[in-house]
């Protein structure tokens, strides 16, 4: 039974008539009569006598009254606490990145504004697949791509340059390339075959034709650890080498690619006080990273 017919009732019992229940509602009094009349027919009670003073209720109405009442307070104040909730920054926010700017960028940062704000609950999904967040996945995703979904609403932070980086002790052993044509006779760490289609691998295969992989993983974690324990060269974004001091940049003339950054939320989320705050976070944070 639907709520808002058990509303009716209860406007009926309070103001003693339809046409008063009516307005106290916004409707007319006919639908005030059509409703409480299906009511009656699907509980298979009578809820009103007529009397001079007005509608009164039966005794099955009188017990309905408090159940009922109970309800109402309780939708009510679900409505009050999750209005609120969008105005609070207290409170969770999930947000999905790559993994190295979770662990170079986005980490650190986090301790100056929990410092400002100190109810805010920040979870950090580790999955590698991009996260769905008309499903409520993430709250926040940062993305390399804009999206074209309709229902999300997308911010430029920025921008993440790659550059190439090796570790001294790989330099040491194997020598240090002084042109691209050189590239070709190092080991390289990169991704599996499968990601070959990202622009930044696209542009490593075309800057070196015969690549001979020694490592190959998803991550970015993955690559720094292998680029600085020395396995060899690896395409990194660049602000990873001013966290990194036993990696040194590898022809460093050489442009690189660049990838835009997009701070991304769901447009059902665009006025959550947390969402909001996070995103502006971000644009700030990401704005400056070093090319």
């Amino acid at each position: 039974m639907p709520w808002d017919d058990f509303q009716v009732f209860l406007a009926v019992h309070r103001t003693g008539s339809h046409a008063r229940a009516g307005r106290a509602l916004g409707v007319d009094p006919t639908t005030i009569g059509r409703r409480l009349a299906a009511l009656e027919a699907e509980l298979g009670a009578r809820l009103f006598d007529r009397t001079p003073a007005g509608l009164v209720a039966t005794p099955a109405a009188q017990a309905l009254v408090p159940r009922l009442a109970r309800v109402e307070a309780e939708i009510l104040a679900a409505e009050h606490e999750l209005r609120g909730a969008d105005a609070r920054i207290d409170g969770p926010v999930r947000i999905t990145a790559s993994d190295g700017l979770v662990r170079y960028v986005v980490v650190p940062a986090l301790v100056a504004l929990r410092r400002r704000h100190p109810g805010l609950a920040i979870e950090l999904p580790t999955e590698t697949r991009t996260l769905d967040l008309s499903r409520r996945e993430a709250d926040v995703a940062v993305r390399l791509v804009r999206p074209t979904e309709p229902a999300l609403v997308a911010r430029k932070l920025g921008a993440m340059a790659f550059s190439l980086h090796a570790s001294r002790a790989y330099l040491e052993r194997s020598g240090t390339p002084r042109s691209t044509a050189e590239l070709e006779r190092h080991d390289w760490i990169g991704f599996e075959a499968a990601l070959d289609r990202l622009p930044q691998v696209a542009w490593l295969r075309r800057t070196v034709p015969r690549l001979r992989y020694a490592i190959r993983a998803n991550t970015t974690a993955i690559h720094v650890a292998a680029c600085t324990a020395g396995h060899g060269i690896a395409l990194l974004p660049s602000f990873i080498a001013a966290h990194e001091p036993d990696l040194v940049p590898v022809l460093p003339r050489l442009a690189g690619p660049t990838r835009d950054l997009w701070g991304v939320a769901h447009s059902a989320m665009r006025r959550n006080a947390r969402v909001a705050l996070v995103l502006s976070w971000l644009d700030g944070l990401l704005g400056e990273l070093p090319g």
